[in-house]
Parts: C-alpha cells; structure tokens; sequence
C-alpha cells in the first residue's frame, strides 16, 4: 500500500509538471485508444458525462470531445490541478467544463456517463456514493491497473453493487471495466 501511496504521489507530481509541457503530444498519443476504450460505451449526442479526476490533463475528456459531440465536465479535488486542466481545456476550444470537486457531495445525478480515474480514493466511498445517487442506466467507466500489477499497487477490488457489462485492455496498462447499478 506504500508503494502505491508513493506511486500516486509521483505520477500526480509529474503529470502536473508535465501537463504543461507535453499536453499536446500526450493528447495526440492516447487519443486513439481513449477511443477504442469508449466504443463500448456507446456516448451519445445528447449524453453529459462527468469524468471524476481528471487531474491536471484532462485527456480523456478532450479527445472524447474532438471526436464524440456530447456535454462533458470533468473534477478534480486539487485545485492546481483544476487550474492547469481549465488552462489546456481553453486551447482546444471545445465544450468542456472543469471545476474543482469532490465525487462524495458533488451532483451527480443527472449525468449518464461517469468515469472514475485509476487514482480516485477513497474509492469504496466514492463507488458506493455512485451506486446510490447516479442514474438508474447511467454507464459507469471504472479504471483499474492490469491484474498482473497488482503486487505493486495494491489489488483494486471492483466495486460491490455494479454490473460488469464491458471491459477494455488499454495499451497503457490500465483496464476499464463498463459498469451498470444493480
């Protein structure tokens, strides 16, 4: 659980440092397997999706934007890193809104996709706060590690109350499993 701690502490370190730098070329290098992970999704024009943590380079949510016409937010708890994401957000010139939140009180209720980042904690609270107050067909987007990295971050149990109904192998290893409310 410490190395994961530490893990964390770094990569939000670096994505931070980074996002300001690298925005572009690290959009550009995802953007087509950001795709491919949300074809299972099926987004549709008429969809709010809110992305909980979306940390300082908010790449999902831009290249969703770029290529799937629908109304996107994204949260973060950091407020540096809300800022940074506003700031790369405003170059693109698409309909994205960022603000600074918190997934255990902000409204989430009228949202028909939401995708939880891999970082996001405490993850049994925010997952179980989801399950209770989300839309009865909302389409949850839950982001894990690979299996096999368990024993370096920490096994990341799927959440109690959730159908799986899809799941997708990024090439970045991370998995992210489609998840229905029971």
């Amino acid at each position: 659980m410490q190395t994961k701690r530490m893990h964390d502490r770094m990569f939000i370190f670096a994505e931070k440092f980074l996002s300001k730098f690298f925005a572009k070329a690290y959009i550009n290098f995802f953007e087509k397997a950001i795709i491919e992970e949300f074809e299972m999704v099926g987004i549709k024009e008429n969809d709010k999706i809110l992305h909980i943590g979306c940390g300082p380079l908010p790449n999902t949510l831009i290249s969703l934007a770029k290529n799937i016409k629908a109304r996107y937010f994204g949260i973060d708890v950091d407020e540096q890193a809300v800022n940074i994401a506003k700031e790369i957000v405003s170059k693109y010139n698409l309909d994205i809104k960022i603000e600074e939140g918190n997934a255990l009180n902000y409204p989430i209720d009228g949202f028909d996709v939401i995708i939880v980042s891999f970082g996001v904690e405490p993850r049994s609270q925010v997952f179980e706060r989801i399950r209770r107050d989300c839309k009865k067909n909302a389409r949850i987007i839950c982001r894990k590690q690979w299996d096999f990295l368990d024993p370096i971050f920490g096994k990341k149990e799927l959440p109690n109350g959730f159908k799986v109904i899809g799941e997708h192998k990024r090439r970045d290893l991370i998995k992210s499993y489609l998840l229905k409310k029971l």
